[in-house]
């Protein structure tokens, strides 16, 4: 009898134990296995390619947004193409690691996006001479204290770092951003900012000097990956060594007067200087290796060396104004896609020249401005434009290799003497002021209109 009762409860266990097995298979079949018929084109996971996205990256539409390892942005691109990636070597398009920038901030200069997942440890900031405040380690510097003003500041990685200048004389000391995160430093007192900041690592980084005398001495400022806002808005303010803005751009602001008696270089994808105080500006600026970048001369004084673009690379567009009198006493050379310069009101006072290998050329001289020779050798359409009266008053020059030249002489005693080569375009000369090209045209080209026959003295 025990046998008899015995085998059907096996037989049980054994029906049962096929069921479990059926459905098991079933349901990792159904999450694992291939459906050809539901999606023929799906390739299998070892197909696909391997992108292992930075801190901050997300996954939009099949594109891997790696973000710049020293704080960059997701991607947004599409169809399977690989996001920036950055300088630690994070997956790019194709796999291969590309420096890109993140998008700055609705075209903002010295500003872009921080997507990066950030986090202040307690030890750390600590250590730094600072206190947690959620994300961000925050140190004061005081007169008291040995970090920031005997040793230098080293802001933790991974989290944004907020630095306080609270006593005259204090911040003396080099400063070392923090990497992924963004970098605040307020020279809000007197004396304060007297070394290096070092902000290369950082996402954004925004340097305040608005009070007088602030960052000078050996002050400096290394940008390299970080995008760079440098505030010189008090008198004597930046008085240093050399600003050196970085791929992702710059905003270099100096409306003090005497502010930023520095080497400026401006580079990235979107930089500008606004030298709006008296005598501002009076280091060498240079905008090269950039997307775009803007010169803004309107303090009396202003921009006392030569403003130069592309002296260190190609930049794609420059744009130089020269409003104030007196500003842009040394001269604009400059060489990029597109050459935009303005003068006026007694301006560039030594010689404007957009440089061989220049596309397109614009040069705008107004009144007393332009006093020495304008120049223009470009590959594209060049145009000197000298409305204003005594402008222009030495040689213009303009040759263009493969297009137009148009050089326009409305002012009145503007352009002393005209010469326009143009081999494949055409010279078209005005000079319609009272008194204008009193030493004649001289023009080679395939047609020549306008006053490209007059003699001069008219």
């Amino acid at each position: 009898m025990m046998q008899r009762s015995g085998l059907p409860a096996r037989w049980a266990t054994f029906a049962w134990t096929v069921i479990l097995c059926v459905v098991g298979c079933k349901v990792a079949d159904d999450l694992f296995g291939d459906d050809e018929e539901s999606a023929p084109d799906e390739p299998g996971l070892l197909d696909r390619p391997v992108v292992i996205p930075s801190r901050g990256s997300n996954d939009n539409g099949g594109a891997a947004g790696a973000a710049m390892s020293s704080g960059g942005s997701a991607g947004d691109g599409g169809g399977g193409a690989a996001g920036a990636a950055g300088a630690g070597g994070a997956a790019g398009a194709g796999g291969a690691g590309i420096d890109v920038p993140p998008p700055a901030v609705a075209g903002t200069p010295g500003r872009v996006v921080n997507d990066n997942v950030l986090a202040c440890d307690d030890g750390d900031c600590r250590e730094a001479g600072g206190r947690c405040d959620g994300d961000t380690c925050v140190i004061e510097c005081d007169e008291d204290s040995i970090i920031c003003n005997d040793d230098p500041v080293e802001c933790p990685d991974g989290a944004n770092c907020l630095i306080n200048c609270v006593d005259e004389d204090t911040c003396i000391a080099a400063i070392l951003c923090p990497d992924e995160g963004d970098c605040t430093v307020n020279c809000e007192e007197v004396g304060t900012c007297t070394e290096e900041i070092d902000c290369g690592g950082s996402v954004n980084c925004e340097i305040n000097c608005n009070e007088t005398d602030t960052c000078t001495g050996v002050f400096s400022v290394e940008a390299d990956l970080s995008a760079l806002s440098l505030k010189c808005d008090d008198d004597n303010s930046c008085q240093g060594q050399l600003v050196n803005c970085g791929d992702a751009g710059c905003l270099v602001s100096c409306r003090g007067n005497n502010s930023c008696d520095i080497d400026i270089n401006l580079t990235g994808q979107l930089s500008r200087a606004d030298c709006i105080g008296t005598d501002a500006c009076n280091g060498e600026i240079d905008c090269s290796r950039g997307q775009g970048c803007e010169i803004n001369c309107g303090g009396l004084n202003s921009c006392a060396q030569v403003v130069g673009c592309g002296r260190d690379g190609n930049t794609t567009q420059c744009d130089v104004t020269c409003l104030a009198n007196g500003s842009c006493g040394g001269g604009v050379n400059c060489l990029a896609q597109a050459c935009n310069i303005e003068c006026g009101n007694e301006s560039c006072l030594n010689d404007v020249v957009c440089l061989q290998g220049t596309d397109t050329c614009d040069v705008d001289c107004g009144n007393d401005a332009c006093t020495a020779d304008v120049i223009c050798s470009s590959d594209a359409a060049c145009t000197l434009d000298c409305n204003g009266n005594r402008s222009c008053q030495q040689q213009v020059d303009c040759t263009s290799d493969d297009a137009d030249c148009t050089v326009l002489c409305t002012g009145d005693e503007s352009c002393d003497e005209v010469t326009c080569t143009a081999n494949n375009g055409a010279c078209d000369i005005s000079c319609d002021g009272d008194d204008s090209c009193p030493r004649g045209v001289t023009c080679d080209s395939d047609r020549e209109v306008g006053d490209c026959r007059f003699d001069g003295d008219r």
